[in-house]
This record gives structure tokens, sequence and C-alpha cells, in this order.
């Protein structure tokens, strides 16, 4: 009657397992006592008897007995073992043949806890959520089996059914269950311990968002490096994080493919799904959440990789000698920060056939910074052949593969890849810290004084230090025995120990030199005078040129004082003139000018322009919106290349349509709301009337729709009978009173949101200057132009008044863009653009002309320049040749002048050759030429048509009508 809790517990299971058991026939005249004895015969003594007992039980269908039988099985051994992980994997399977869905969840998730890539109890769980309803959980585990099983037609069943029901629910909220995710990284680094050490610096203070498991596969044939290896692994702030675990790997002495088998075996086990391939020159310098990438390839399928090295702003990539803008970029619907594109590839040749690699923005795998699917690192790794020595060779054999696999499968990796709209991390140029000793010697003194081992952290730091390191003092001070204490840090160490220098700063190369550059707001020239002048030509824009001049007083880290605004005033048939001048006399920095007649946008730009005083002039449409960051950007990036003369950007278009009502009734709701009983004017494309039911407040500055039809929500009030609302509130209420009853008309307007960035793929200047023939390369409204490079005002009286301007520009005037949005581009029915689109078009084709005959002295027709706009295309193949032969020969005249010049040309281009030419001349002339390869391509296409007009495929129709 005595005995532990265990063995009161497990006698009643027996008791209760007796006195429930029901006498066969042949234990037909059995007494009680007779039956306990045979029963306690066969008894399971051990968790080993207890689970084979379940397992029987679970053969026989006896459910309940063999959950039972589990669990004796699990209070019997240690809950860590491999013993109870199988045993609670399978009373999960019992749990679930008895619908007791809240047990298998919790039997599931003690097993997962164990073995992170256990696909049974993952799909266990998986269906007790959907069961009990948890649809997110269901869905995240239905992924992870599906990162491990891609195929797993259960795990498919319930990512469809869940499909379907949140297409059937669109306002059913599911609740996610925020988790912590694991990134797996592999960090090559060979002979650089210095970057080595930044690089793990960088992701210790930036990387957020996910736990780490860094593995580092470190190579070094210098012996110097080897000791600075070894110190970096016992090292604080190099051998642990905060966020995860840093291990170590020598892959030495061809250790590389034995080491990285090892650790890829090992992703499956630990449940990593994904994995960061690293360089050591890449160093983060803005804090990034990671979980967006894991996010992007874990809901996207179609992406293969996530690349953290690439943004819209490069466009140069020094190691294939290539110049490449980025292809055409679509905004991730889970994410507005991250895009994705689709690279490119010779889908003409065969897998077994050797082709250059990809490179730039098609490459398929970059060892700098990309984040892949787990699966694919097992996959291209198992067909991976020895020998395998550098961590290059690795790189080279796996992307040819992944290369060979894309022609060969193209329905197994995916052609698109996904990066962060704005960069998050540099990659230093290795070269720039010598070869590895002087390199290694660097760090040496870095950590001579970042330790204290100079004498600034007390005499007994080097003791503390040693004894932290796990190595003899004497050892440590042999180590630190050649730095000279008395050397200042070169400059190049502090931009790699402070890559957050490199943050503020437009970096175009894919590669950066070590040394972050420096320059920020440049400084008025003439203190009295603004360092910018806005120059905005008007012409009935009362409903929006205030929303232009508040974009203006938006600027980011410039004050007022540093800008003047100058309005010229068109002849406007609205209120708009009264307007500006209430804007005039409110604000000091305004200035309007008002014309005499109506001269259209070029003649406002010319009579506005002696007005400028600033050293730059910033230009921008009235109907048009600056963004924050627009002048600071553009500022900075003049003064630190002062060869550009004009800098302009991208756009993001929106659409807005101005509504007419007329209003029956207002009723103040009270809390500044008032009730509008209207009719509405004009909707859709019918004549009819439409009577609405609207609710207004102000919000700020504005008068907004608070309540109505969803179509209705964020529209604003631009004006109230006479009184122009968009001006100012004041009166708004008044103003409603005295047009109801149909005495006046209200117009509001509905604004969508901003659409994807737009704009010119030429970034470079010289990519700039080849691409005029074809297109107008920089956005007039984005332009800041640099007074003093003009003698007078660069705008030609022309219809392509921007297109002109760009075409006059001198050989020592040159013209850049930047990658990000500048300009928030309004469109509306009945603007310029449309209104004069022949007259533009006619214009762009005579400045085409112009230009090149006054830069390259080649003289064209009106329909070859044509022919050259927008790549339209020949006519015929006389016409297409000709034209061949007029690129030709401005190619060469470009490359003399600027690429490779000689004597005179040299000199007068020095400047602009150091920022944008010396290095990349090769990239550059590929760039160029790739240009009349594309014109020639159109030119094959159209003698392809015409040769081929009297071979058609077609089968000849009769005309005669059948019998």
């Amino acid at each position: 009657q005595s005995g532990d809790a265990r063995g009161g517990t497990q006698r009643l299971s027996f008791l209760m397992a007796v006195g429930a058991s029901q006498p066969g026939a042949e234990e037909e005249g059995m007494g009680l006592m007779e039956r306990i004895a045979a029963v306690a015969l066969d008894e399971p003594k051990d968790a080993e008897a207890w689970k084979r007992s379940g397992g029987e039980a679970y053969r026989r269908k006896d459910w309940e007995e063999a959950a039972r039988c589990y669990s004796e099985a699990i209070a019997l051994c240690e809950p860590s073992s491999e013993m109870a992980v199988t045993c609670l994997n399978n009373r999960a399977a019992c749990y679930a043949q008895l619908k007791l869905h809240k047990k298998v969840v919790e039997d599931a998730s003690q097993v997962i806890e164990q073995q992170p890539a256990n696909v049974k109890a993952l799909l266990r769980r998986m269906v007790a959520s959907s069961a009990l309803g948890r649809a997110s959980e269901a869905l995240e585990d239905a992924g992870a089996v599906l990162t491990l099983e891609p195929k797993n037609p259960h795990a498919l069943q319930v990512v469809d059914s869940m499909r379907k029901s949140l297409t059937k629910k669109p306002n059913e909220t599911v609740q996610k269950v925020a988790t912590t995710q694991r990134l797996c990284i592999f960090l090559f680094t060979e002979d650089r311990p210095l970057q080595c050490y930044a690089c793990l610096r960088s992701l210790r203070k930036y990387v957020q968002g996910v736990s780490l498991q860094v593995y580092v596969f470190w190579q070094a044939f210098e012996r110097r490096c080897i000791h600075s290896y070894q110190l970096l692994q016992s090292l604080p702030e190099t051998s642990r994080f905060e966020n995860g675990a840093v291990n170590w790997i020598d892959i030495s002495h061809g250790q590389l493919l034995p080491a990285f088998s090892r650790t890829v075996n090992r992703l499956s086990a630990e449940g990593l799904q994904h994995v960061l391939f690293l360089s050591d020159v890449a160093l983060l310098h803005t804090p990034v959440d990671l979980s967006v990438g894991l996010k992007v390839l874990s809901e996207r399928r179609g992406a293969f990789a996530f690349r953290l090295d690439l943004n819209p702003r490069v466009d140069y990539f020094p190691e294939a000698e290539l110049l490449a803008s980025a292809p055409l970029l679509r905004a991730f619907a889970g994410d507005p920060r991250v895009l994705l594109w689709t690279r490119w590839y010779d889908k003409s040749k065969m897998a077994f056939e050797t082709v250059p690699r990809e490179m730039g923005w098609d490459a398929i795998l970059d060892q700098t910074a990309t984040i892949v699917r787990a699966e694919h690192v097992q996959h291209f790794f198992s067909a991976l052949q020895p020998p395998v020595e550098t961590a290059r060779e690795l790189d080279d054999k796996a992307a040819d593969w992944l290369s060979r696999r894309q022609r060969m499968k193209r329905s197994e990796l995916s052609h698109k890849s996904a990066c962060f709209e704005a960069p998050v991390l540099v990659a230093l140029e290795p070269s720039d810290f010598g070869d590895a000793a002087s390199a290694d010697r660097l760090l040496r003194e870095h950590l001579f004084r970042s330790h204290g081992i100079d004498g600034s952290g007390g005499p007994e730091r080097p003791a503390r230090l040693a004894a932290q390191l796990g190595w003899k003092l004497q050892e440590l001070m042999e180590y630190f025995g050649e730095v000279d204490a008395a050397s200042a840090p070169p400059a190049r160490l502090t931009g790699l120990l402070e890559p957050e220098r490199y943050r503020d700063h437009y970096l175009s190369s894919v590669r950066v030199s070590a040394v972050p550059p420096t320059g920020g707001v440049p400084k008025p020239l003439a203190p009295p005078a603004p360092l910018v002048s806005w120059l905005v030509p008007v012409r009935n824009a009362e409903a929006f040129v205030m929303d232009c001049i508040r974009s203006i007083e938006a600027q980011a880290s410039v004050d007022p004082g540093c800008y003047e605004v100058v309005l010229v005033e068109d002849c406007s048939d609205d209120s708009t003139l009264a307007a500006l001048r209430r804007v005039a006399a409110d604000r000091p920095n305004v200035r309007l000018v008002e014309n005499v007649q109506q001269l259209g946008v070029a003649g406002s730009l010319a009579e506005g322009w002696p007005h400028c005083r600033g050293d730059f002039v910033a230009r921008l449409d009235a109907d048009d919106e600056a963004e924050p960051e627009r002048l600071l950007r553009q500022l900075r990036y003049m003064e630190r290349h002062r060869a550009i003369s004009v800098l302009g950007g991208r756009t993001r278009p929106f659409w807005t349509e101005l509504r007419k009502f007329i209003v029956e009734k207002v009723v103040e709701k009270g809390a500044g709301k008032v009730s509008v009983v209207a009719w509405r004017e004009f909707h859709g494309n019918q004549k009819s009337r439409q009577r609405e039911q609207l609710v207004l407040c102000q919000s700020g500055t504005k008068v907004r729709v608070d309540e109505g039809p969803a179509e209705y929500q964020g529209c604003t009030v631009v004006r109230i009978g006479e009184e122009v609302v968009a001006l100012g509130c004041d009166g708004w209420c008044d103003a409603l009173r005295k047009v109801q009853g149909g005495l006046g008309e209200v117009l509001i307007q509905r604004r969508d949101p901003p659409e994807p960035p737009s704009g010119s793929r030429a970034l470079h200047p010289l990519a700039v200057r080849a691409m005029l023939p074809f297109e107008e390369c920089i956005s007039g409204t984005t332009a800041l132009l640099r007074r003093g490079d003009f003698k007078g005002c660069p705008f030609a009286m022309e219809e392509a008044e921007c297109h002109w301007s760009w075409a006059n520009l001198g050989p020592a005037q040159h013209a850049a863009n930047l990658a990000d949005p500048l300009v928030r581009s309004r469109r509306y029915e009945g603007n310029r653009a449309q209104r004069d689109a022949t007259g533009i078009y006619e214009s762009r084709c005579a400045a085409v002309r112009h230009h090149l005959k006054k830069a390259y002295g080649v003289d064209v027709a009106s329909q070859d320049a044509a022919a050259m706009l927008n790549f339209r295309g020949p006519r015929t193949p006389e016409q297409g040749q000709s034209i061949l032969e007029a690129l030709e020969q401005a190619h060469t005249a470009m490359f003399d002048e600027y690429v490779r010049p000689t004597g005179a040309s040299a000199e007068r281009h020095a400047e602009f050759r150091r920022d944008f030419v010396q290095g990349r001349e090769a990239a550059l002339e590929r760039s160029v030429v790739s240009l009349r390869h594309r014109f020639q391509a159109l030119l094959a296409e159209v003698a392809r048509v015409i040769t081929g007009a009297d071979k058609s495929p077609r089968e000849h129709r009769s005309r005669t009508p059948p019998r």
C-alpha cells in the first residue's frame, strides 16, 4: 500500500484495465484474482514494451488503448529522449483518430520543438489547426511542409482550401501568430580577417526580425591571417550574437567540400528553410528586417532569390565590366519596400551548351549577399563534383549548374528575383586595403586601440583579454607586437568600420571605394541670394497649385531661407491668379510673375528664368508634387559631381478626377462635421444626374469627405461656389450654406494612390547622351539645373521644350538621372500631354534632328528621326541601314570625345572622366553599342517581313462559297 505517485498511477491504470476487460470463452469460470494474475503476467515493464503494446493497439484500431500505452511509455523515459519524441508523435496520431484536435496540437508542438523538420508532426498539427479554425497556423505549417516536400498532397490541399475560403470570405480577418523566423548565413572569407570582422559587426548591429545561425567558412594561406581568424573565433563581438550563434569552420587544405557538405546536410535537421550567401566585402549600413526577404520567398514560389546587394540605383558591375540599369521592377503586394523583376537568360541554348555566366541583374546566384531556399542549396550542392578548393570555385560551379538547370527545366527554377527598394548594404572593393598582410596589420591596430591594449583600458586589460580569449598573455602580446601605437587609423578603415557613412550617398556601383564619399548640401555662392529657385509655370491650376506649393515647403533638411519660389502665371481662365496673389502676399520667399499674354509652358519658363536668383533652378509643374527628399538628394549629388549641369529622376504617376455637385441641403452634425445632400453631374459616361449623401469635415488644411460611398473616401473639396477651399479652409461651412438649394456648384477632387515609379532607364551621363536620339531622357518636372552653367534660359520656345533643352547641351554640359522617384506626377483628363500630343511629338522629332546635327555633325531626315524616336523602327531596309550608319558615326564621335579621348579632349573633361568614366571604358562602350544593336534588331525584323511577304505560311483561302 506504499509507493511513489508513479507507481500508484501504474497500479490504478492496471486495475482499471482489468476491470474494463471482458472475459472470453476460454476465461469463463476464472475468478477475479485469476484474471488479475493473467493480466499481471502480460503487463509491460519498460518504455519500449509500452511502445510495442501501443503499436499493436493502433493496428487493432483501439485508439484509446494505444494512447494509454504511449502515455505510459512517455512517463517512463526522459522528456527530451528519442523514445519520448517518437511516443509523443504516435500519441498525436491516436488523438487525431479520436478527433481530439487540441491534444494533437499539444503533442505535435512538443515534437516540433525537438525536431523542427519532422514532416509527420507538421502535417498532424496542420490538420488539427485547420479543424480548430486556426487558419494562419495551419497555413504556416503547410508552408513548412512544402518547403521540405514541395509536392506533398496534404499540404497542397490545405493551401488550396485556404485560398478558396479566403476568396469566399474576403472580410474575415485572420490573426497571424508572431513567430521569430530563423535564417542561416554562409559567410565566406579568404585571407581577409579584417573584412570578416567588419562584416560580422554589421550583422550584429543591423539585422532585425530573424534569429541567425551563422557559419563562417574561413580559409587562410598567410600565417598572420590564420592567427587573426583564431582570435576572431574567441572575440566576444564575433563569436556570439544576441539573436543567434556563430560557428567557425576551417576550410583550408581541401576541406571546403566536406565541411560545406556536412553543414548543408544539417539544414533540414535543424529546420532551417532559407540560406543567406554572404561575402566578407558586404557591410550592412541600415537596420534591415530580413524577415521581409523570407516572407517573399515563402509566399512567392515564383521568386528564386532575394538580392540584398541590389537596388534600383545600381547600374554598374565592375567584375563583369557591365553597365546595365535595373529592368522593369514591380512592387511586391505583401510589402511595398520589396521589388520583383524577371531575369533574362538565353532561351535558345540547350542545357548541355556552355554559355557565359549571367551577370548583373540577370545573375541567378551571387555570393555577395543573396537569400535562397535551403532546398535549392541542397539540390545544386548534390550535383557538384570535386575538386572544389575555394569559395570562388564553389560560386562558379553552383551558378553554372543553376544556369543549365533553368534552361533544361524551366518550371523548376523560377526566373524572378527580388530586392529592397532602398539600399541596405555596401560592398567595398577589397583591393583598397592592399595585400593580405597589410589588411591584417590594420585589423591588429584597430583591435589594439579598441580593446584598450594601448593602455587606455588600464594595465590589467591585456591579462583580462588574454583570459577571455583563452590565450596566454605572452601569445597575446606577440600578436600585437608589430602594432605602431602612435599611428592614426587611415580613412579607408573608417569607412569599413562605420558603414553608416555610406547611407546618405547615392552609389550606382555594386562595388564602391573603401574611402567613404564626403560632402553634403552645397552652400550658396552669394549668401544674400537663395541656394535654389523653384521655377513653376502655372495655368488653370486652382485645384492643385496649393498641393504643389505645400510639397515645396515640406522639403526635408532644407530651410525656407535657402530657397525661393518663382510662380509664372500664364493668363489662367479660372481663379488661379487671385489664389497666387494671396500666396505671394503671405509668403516672402514666393515671387509671382504675371504674363501679359498667354505664352505656353516654354514661354513661361523663359519669362521666369531671369527672375531666378539661386545657384540651382528646380523645375516643377504646377499640377505635380515634389517628394519630401527630392531637393536633398539632388543637391547632394550635384555637390559631389560638379561636372553635372542637369539632374533628373523618376516620377510616380497618380490619377485625379474633378467632380461637380449641386447642393440640395446642408445639415450640421456636430464635431466639425457637415452632412450634405447633393446631386452629382456627369458621373461616368452618362449625362444624367445622381443623388449622393456625403459627410464633410476639416482635416488640417483641407476639407475631406469623411463619410459616403466608397468611391468618395479620401476625396477633397476644391471649390464651393466662388470660394476656393483649396487655398484655405476658413469659412467653408458658411460657403456651403450659401450654395444650398442649387445656388452654386461644389467641386470635389478624387485621387488614386500613386503608381510604381516610371521614367528613363538611362542614368549614367553618357547613357543619357546616347539615348537622346531615342527618347526624352530627363523628365522636365524633375530637372535640377546648375544656373551658372547656362548663359541664358536653356528652355527653347518649342512644344517639347525639355527635349530641346537637353538636345542643346554643349560638350561640357552633362545630364544625369537618379533612380529615385523625385516627383508625384498628376494625370487627369485634358492635361497638356494629351491635349497637345501631336505637336509635342513633331517637336521631339525636330529636336532629334537638331541634336545629331549639332553634337556629331550627322544630318538625318525627319522620317529618320521619327524612326529612331522611341525605337519605332525603320519603314524600309534602306532607311534602317542609313540610320545605323548615322548612329555609328555619332557613337564613334562620342567615344573619341569622352570615353577614350586624347589631347585637349582629355584635359577638357578631366573632372567628368574621373567621376564617371575611369575604369568603366569597356562597360560604357558596350552599353552604347547595345543601342545600335537594338535598332539593328528592328531593321532585321523589317527585312524579314518584307522578304517573307510572298512566302506566307497561311494557306490561300478561296472566295468561292462551298457547295
